[in-house]
C-alpha cells in the first residue's frame, strides 16, 4: 500500500469525521443546511486538513454528485497569469451539471503569481452565479487584499497530540501495525499537528512490515532531532565562532541529514529559552527567524538562508551577550 493511497483510505468522508478544527465545522455544517456557501479562504500549517475539510464539504452538499461539482487546482501548477485566464476562468463561468453554483478549489493558492491575482480577483466577482472559491493556503497574507476581502476566512489549526492518538489508533487498529502506545504518543508529538506526516511514518511502517515499533524506533523512523546538537550550535554562536558554527551547520545538514525547517524550530525554542541571551537580543534574533521562513517559503535556498541567518545571530550574539 503506497503513503498515497494510505492518505487517500484514511481522507476524512464527512464534516464530522473532521478532527481537531471544532472552532470552524460547525459553521460548515450550517453553509450545508442552508444549501449556500461563502467564498472562502482555509489558512493554517500542511497537514491540519485543509483540503480533507473542502472535500468533506464538497461531498455533504452534493451529495453523491459532488465529483462533478468540485474542481480543484493546484495553484503552484496554475499560477501564471495565462493559467488563470485559459484554465481557471473558463471553469469558473461555467455552470454545473445540476444547474447550480460548482466549487473551485485552489490548493497552494499563495503560490498565485502576483500578477495572476488581479485577473482572479475578476473571476470571482463576475462568477459568483455559477461558482465558490475556497482557497486554501499557508501564508495568508500573501493573498492580495481585494481577494482576502472577498473571502471568508477560516485557520486550521496544527492537531494536537492528544486528538493525533485518537486517528493513529484507530489506523494502527485497522492497519494491525504493531507499535506502543508510547510510540504511538511520541509520533503525535514529533508530527507537530500534521497528519500528514502520521501517515507518512505508519505507512513506513506497515511496508516494512516492522514489529514492536518503540520510541527508539520513532526518533530513528522521523530523523528526530537531538536539541543538544542545536543547544551547542547557539553556544558557538554567542562565542562568536563563526567558523565553528558553519561547520556545525554542514554537520547538521549534510551528515546527520536533518531537514532546514526542522532545526529551525528547535533553534527558535532554544533561544526562547536560554537566560543567557538579553531579551532584546532574542527579540531581534526571532525577528530573522520569521524573515528566514518567509524566504524558504517563497522558494530561496534552504541552506544559504539558513547560514545567512546564523551569520546574524552570530554578530547579534557578539555585541549583546559579551558583557553577560
Amino acid at each position: 500500500m503506497s503513503q498515497a493511497i494510505l492518505m487517500e483510505k484514511y481522507r476524512p468522508k464527512s464534516l464530522d469525521s473532521i478532527v481537531g478544527q471544532a472552532h470552524i465545522i460547525p459553521y460548515l455544517k450550517r453553509f450545508v443546511k442552508s444549501g449556500e456557501i461563502p467564498h472562502m479562504m482555509f489558512s493554517g500549517p500542511p497537514g491540519t486538513g485543509k483540503t480533507a475539510t473542502a472535500v468533506a464539504l464538497a461531498r455533504e452538499l452534493f451529495e453523491n454528485d459532488w465529483q462533478k461539482c468540485f474542481r480543484e487546482f493546484n495553484a503552484s501548477d496554475e499560477r501564471r497569469l495565462e493559467d488563470v485566464r485559459d484554465k481557471i476562468k473558463p471553469m469558473a463561468h461555467t455552470g454545473s451539471f445540476k444547474g447550480e453554483y460548482k466549487i473551485i478549489f485552489l490548493d497552494e493558492a499563495d503560490s498565485l503569481a502576483p500578477m495572476a491575482q488581479p485577473a482572479l480577483r475578476t473571476i470571482i466577482e463576475k462568477s459568483s452565479s455559477s461558482c465558490r472559491f475556497i482557497f486554501s493556503c499557508n501564508y495568508p497574507n500573501k493573498i492580495i487584499e481585494p481577494i482576502a476581502d472577498r473571502l471568508v476566512e477560516f485557520r486550521f489549526k496544527p492537531l494536537k497530540p492528544n486528538d493525533m492518538k485518537i486517528l493513529i489508533d484507530k489506523i494502527v487498529e485497522k492497519e494491525n501495525i504493531s507499535i506502543t502506545p508510547e510510540a504511538v504518543m511520541l509520533l503525535g508529538t514529533f508530527a507537530l499537528g500534521s497528519m500528514r506526516k502520521v501517515l507518512k511514518i505508519l505507512t513506513l511502517i506497515k511496508m516494512a512490515n516492522l514489529e514492536n515499533v518503540d520510541e527508539e524506533k520513532i526518533k530513528e523512523l522521523v530523523n528526530w532531532i537531538n536539541e543538544e546538537y542545536i543547544i551547542t550550535l547557539v553556544k558557538l554562536a554567542i562565542d562568536g565562532n563563526f567558523e565553528e558554527v558553519n561547520k556545525n551547520i554542514t554537520d547538521l545538514l549534510f551528515k546527520k541529514v536533518y531537514d532546514v525547517k526542522e532545526i529551525i524550530i528547535i533553534l527558535e525554542r532554544v533561544i526562547r529559552k536560554a537566560q543567557i541571551i538579553p531579551l532584546e537580543a532574542k527579540l531581534r534574533a526571532l525577528k530573522e527567524i520569521g524573515v528566514f521562513e518567509y524566504r524558504v517559503a517563497v522558494g530561496c535556498n534552504a541552506e544559504i538562508q539558513f547560514r545567512t541567518l546564523m551569520a546574524y545571530v552570530v554578530l547579534l550574539f557578539k555585541t549583546y551577550v559579551k558583557d553577560v
